[in-house]
């Protein structure tokens, strides 16, 4: 990969991709939505943080647009609210599971985690990858990374 252009932080997707999302219990609860938990208390039994922070990353990725609440009703409760993953959250997905691939392979002695992510067509497992548009494989050593020219 070539030189990094000096990039000013206060315009840098990465930076704001990490204001968003760069605090652990976001990623956790981002985890458990794909993972197909949907209600607070299913998040707390699973995450074990704080009632106030849960709420506070619930309403952060609401807010932020990566879930969306949907309403539900048990017969003789008072409603309450499912989160559900929205595009921009499916689109962080590949991230998640780059995360969870480099933390297998370098964070455990037998380069395997607790789970693995399998494709449900063919049975084989997910990897995320580097492609371009054309949906090419793309190795680390043929990637230049350019400041984006703009006219307004």
């Amino acid at each position: 990969m070539s030189q990094v252009p000096p990039v000013n932080l206060e315009n840098c997707s990465i930076a704001a991709t990490l204001k968003l999302v760069g605090e652990k219990w976001t990623l956790l609860v981002l985890r458990d939505v794909f993972s197909g938990v949907r209600r607070f208390d299913e998040f707390q039994a699973r995450l074990h943080c704080s009632t106030a922070v849960l709420s506070d990353r619930l309403k952060a990725l609401v807010n932020a647009g990566l879930l969306r609440r949907v309403p539900y009703q048990e017969p003789g409760d008072r409603e309450r609210f499912e989160y559900r993953p929205t595009r921009a959250a499916v689109d962080l997905l590949p991230v998640l599971i780059g995360l969870m691939q480099w933390g297998d392979t370098h964070l455990t002695e037998t380069g395997t985690g607790p789970a693995e992510v399998r494709s449900t067509v063919t049975g084989l497992k997910v990897r995320a990858a580097l492609v371009d548009e054309d949906g090419n494989l793309t190795a680390p050593g043929d990637m230049a990374i350019r400041p984006v020219s703009r006219t307004d």
